[in-house]
């Protein structure tokens, strides 16, 4: 490190300069915040007090090292190793989804919603196994399943079960190949499968692009909906009669995904708005 890099904010400074060209100010020192508290354990209310308090020179070399990769694109959860959800450190890396706050606005409603649930859940498309984590952990009197196909997504879940302590089951399922029967009979079923449009890539950011799994993002723009047709042919014979669906959605399909699950197979199918009022969840409630 350049030895007149030396103090919190010389080096905040010197990581705003990094991430200029290439993110918009206030992006820019939400990130160099984000690395400063990460490596230095100072908060912004700390790191503005405490500006003139020289870093110890290891975590000085990490932050530039990390500000270095954030400069480049990385995501900063693929950076740090992990990513907060719903109260616990979920461990993530390259090939799997990073968890986004929209899952976790979902799991809450869940989490909210069910109080005191003991029943059985089946989380489709796990990925890092976040959703089941979460429920298993709120619900400990449940019988928590979470399914993937990719190899990478279900070593990380695994893992990460094992970290926290969750009881949860997995399997590895093919949810546009496999049987209905593969999937356990489920009070709550709960999926955030892939579903932004090839079309609307374009307008995504660089470092999702660059470094996130495509096969748990993208669908063909020509069958948007084709995890969530699986998901209602599983539902229709795992979830069992009074049970509930919950998915999180792309937010310019949310009723055309809605109409999959009709009545008077679902007494009450629901789209509801996330905190930045986009349709982005379905809670289908099935007739029993």
């Amino acid at each position: 490190m350049a030895e007149k890099v030396q103090t919190i904010s010389e080096i905040s400074a010197h990581i705003l300069r990094m991430l200029g060209e290439s993110h918009p100010a206030e992006e820019a020192g939400a990130i160099a915040t984000a690395i400063i508290r990460e490596y230095a354990g100072m908060g912004r209310a700390a790191q503005l007090a405490f500006g003139n308090r020289v870093a110890e020179g290891a975590a000085a070399e990490r932050i530039l090292e990390a500000a270095a990769r954030a400069a480049a694109g990385e995501p900063l959860q693929y950076i740090f190793g992990y990513a907060d959800f719903c109260g616990h450190r979920i461990e993530v890396g390259p090939g799997v989804l990073i968890p986004r706050p929209e899952t976790e606005e979902m799991t809450l409603m869940i989490i909210r919603g069910h109080s005191g649930f003991i029943d059985t859940i089946t989380d489709l498309c796990t990925g890092t196994g976040c959703v089941a984590i979460a429920l298993a952990l709120a619900f400990p009197g449940a019988s928590v399943t979470a399914t993937d196909l990719s190899a990478a997504a279900l070593e990380m879940a695994q893992h990460n079960i094992y970290c926290l302590g969750a009881g949860v089951t997995l399997i590895k399922s093919d949810l546009l190949k496999n049987e209905p029967a593969d999937i356990p009979e489920s009070n709550i079923i709960v999926s955030n499968p892939p579903y932004v449009t090839m079309s609307e890539k374009r307008a995504m950011q660089r470092n999702v692009l660059d470094h996130e799994p495509h096969d748990a993002l993208f669908v063909p723009d020509d069958d948007p909906l084709l995890y969530y047709r699986a998901i209602a042919r599983i539902a229709q014979q795992r979830l069992l009669p009074g049970g509930t669906l919950w998915l999180e959605v792309n937010e310019n399909l949310a009723h055309e995904t809605a109409a999959l699950f009709p009545t008077p197979r679902y007494r009450r199918t629901s789209v509801i708005r996330d905190i930045r009022g986009k349709e982005r969840f379905i809670k289908a409630e099935k007739d029993g």
